[in-house]
């Protein structure tokens, strides 16, 4: 358009009239269509907002609005409030004094509007009608809201100039309500016009562009309106009537069309095509063509395709990015967790393998952490962990594609290798009777604790340690291991720690029963529900005392290494092998083979007792399920 762009918006969505006042109107939307066409960068016209204004300051600016004009200048005016037809069938649009027994000298006539727009010099105007229309009759006459506003009855050729443009577009053609005399009639129900909503969206995404030629034309917006409106309202379809001398284009969008450079030139030409079916028509073969073993037609392919996501309609666009999907880098495995790692051994290694076609092949590894190591290799990646510093260590390795990035999670704990031990004096030798002297070996005493771990605030491990041996907590003192000395939890302490165990579980249990009762009795449950929720809970109390065992046993055992009985009694449960955290084997293991023999009611505790009695026969008083899981019961003494 050459000339001066003019928009009017006039929105309305306060009304005095109580029936109208029950009415929705998108009057906040008319206000931010207004930013939208006002934008330098978009529509790029000078914008007056009338929001909430009585008749007769509505009537006056309309006129003015299409008076002295230039012949080069484009008009829009919008209307953004409820549309009324009197018993005679004129239509009128409603203001804030609007009573929809008195339209004629209460409201705006269409008659009039139409001919503000045929007596106005302006080469185009167009008039936008976000208006949700209802008739408005003598009591008695009957409710007539069904069927056909008919609005372009009001809005026809008659009256403009040969070289005039003209284009109505509405949010709806048909009665929606009705009043009989200065009732709303209560039998229809109005809906929430999305019109305005979805024009200011389109117009400010370049959605609207259809063709993607950097321009929204009038014909581009009312196609991109009907299909928008009717996917939320189908019961709503704009309408339109559009006389203009050639495409009038009302704003600009960001989109372009991808040239295709490097395609075939009929897939080029489709491409690049301003027909939205024929550029849609092109991604199946783009996809196919992305899937070549021949790296360079793939990378073409790939090019195009984030062409038409970054520039085409959202429908297409969309279609675009699920084919770059296909080859986006994807690995084998996802994630890689070495375990434990002894520190100062050598590297570890794994093997990552890349799959998909060629073009998902190309990557760039990228560690995020300093500790993780990466070489490539044909059509994998072998990624390595430095063992220098001790510490539990988490991490990434970023993979960055050609149609697309993927993260692979690292981690990795290394614990500190086995320091020796000092000698511990033994008690002087006593001389036996036939002059020989007993010799004791000393044992090597046992750390306690698990390995040294930075965490931050948030309470993930997130950093090195200081190097060098790890030392137990200075608040913990540990009964070196020697004959004399009994390091190892003898079977009484441990039975009188099970015992207070056994105590709270019962007391747990008792509570959890308690609770559920209380909440059906307060719920009023029927009987024959209560009888059976009794039944249940018998069952469970029984039979489900060994698994409370082992869940109790295995999370305390896991994370704090004794349960609350041994925490009493200080002793605690540790890897027999060096003296450090039970892992999650571990810690689960032993607590199953303690806990869940016990689901048999009196069987089960002989049989875990018995078991028990095996500590009594043991140099390091192991029961069998010590032994089983790799665990030792020790002595630790209180702080100091």
């Amino acid at each position: 358009m050459n000339g001066v762009r003019h928009a009017l918006i006039v929105a309305t969505d306060f009304y005095q009239d109580d029936g109208l006042a029950h009415l929705k109107s998108p009057g906040q939307d008319a206000v931010v269509l207004a930013d939208v066409l006002r934008d330098p960068q978009i529509g790029g016209f000078e914008v007056e907002v009338l929001r909430n204004e009585p008749v007769h300051v509505l009537r006056r600016r309309v006129e003015d609005f299409f008076s002295d004009r230039h012949r080069e200048d484009s008009l829009l005016l919008h209307f953004s409030c409820h549309g009324l037809k009197n018993d005679s069938g004129e239509l009128h649009f409603a203001t804030v004094d609007t009573l929809p027994q008195r339209l004629s000298s209460t409201a705006v006539s269409a008659d009039f509007v139409h001919r503000c727009m045929t007596e106005g010099r302006a080469r185009n105007a167009i008039l936008f009608l976000d208006c949700c229309y209802g008739g408005a009759y003598m009591t008695g006459m009957g409710t007539r809201a069904a069927g056909n506003a008919n609005v372009f009855d009001s809005f026809t050729a008659e009256g403009f100039g040969s070289g005039q443009g003209w284009a109505v577009l509405t949010a709806s053609n048909a009665m929606e309500y009705s009043f009989e005399g200065t009732e709303l009639a209560d039998d229809h129900q109005v809906r929430a016009s999305v019109f305005t909503r979805v024009l200011a969206e389109g117009l400010t995404s370049g959605e609207a562009d259809l063709d993607a030629d950097g321009r929204v034309s009038i014909n581009e917006l009312y196609d991109y309106l009907y299909d928008q409106v009717r996917q939320e309202n189908p019961h709503q379809p704009p309408s339109r009537r559009i006389e203009l001398q050639g495409d009038v284009y009302l704003a600009h969008s960001k989109r372009s069309r991808t040239d295709g450079e490097g395609l075939p030139e009929a897939l080029r030409f489709a491409v690049a095509s301003p027909d939205v079916f024929t550029r849609r028509g092109s991604v199946p073969e783009l996809r196919d063509r992305l899937q070549s073993s021949d790296r360079e037609t793939a990378e073409v392919a790939c090019q195009a395709l984030r062409g038409l996501v970054r520039n085409d309609i959202r429908s297409i666009a969309e279609e675009a990015s699920h084919a770059l999907d296909e080859v986006a880098v994807r690995s084998s495995p996802r994630s890689l967790d070495f375990g434990r790692i002894v520190q100062n051994s050598p590297a570890p290694h794994r093997r990552v393998q890349l799959l998909g076609p060629a073009l998902a092949h190309e990557c760039v590894p990228y560690p995020l952490e300093p500790w993780i190591h990466v070489a490539e290799e044909p059509d994998g990646l072998d990624v390595s962990v430095d063992t220098a510093r001790p510490g539990r260590w988490e991490g990434s390795l970023s993979l960055e594609g050609r149609a697309g990035d993927s993260v692979m999670p690292v981690r990795a704990e290394v614990v500190p290798a086995p320091v020796p031990a000092e000698p511990v004096p033994s008690p002087a030798p006593r001389s036996a009777g036939d002059g020989r002297v007993p010799v004791t070996a000393p044992t090597p005493p046992v750390s306690l604790g698990p390995p040294p771990v930075r965490r931050s605030a948030g309470g993930t491990a997130s950093g090195p340690v200081a190097p060098g041996p790890r030392a137990p907590d200075p608040g913990l003192r540990v009964t070196p291991v020697t004959p004399t000395s009994r390091l190892f939890a003898g079977f009484g302490v441990r039975l009188a720690a099970r015992f207070i165990d056994y105590t709270l579980v019962l007391l747990f249990a008792v509570v959890a029963v308690f609770a559920v009762v209380l909440v059906a009795a307060v719920l009023a449950a029927p009987d024959s529900s209560m009888d059976t929720l009794a039944d249940i809970l018998l069952v469970l109390f029984f039979l489900g005392w060994g698994v409370l065992l082992f869940f109790y046993d295995w999370i305390f055992l896991r994370h704090l290494g004794a349960t609350f009985g041994k925490m009493l009694l200080r002793i605690r449960v540790v890897n027999a092998a060096d003296g450090g955290e039970l892992s999650h084997r571990q810690a689960a293991g032993r607590a199953a083979v303690f806990g869940l023999p016990q689901t048999i009611p009196l069987l089960g505790q002989l049989v875990v007792f018995f078991e028990s009695l095996a500590a009594q026969t043991d140099s390091r008083e192991q029961a069998l399920h010590d032994r089983w899981a790799g665990t030792v019961v020790v002595r630790v003494q209180g702080r100091e």
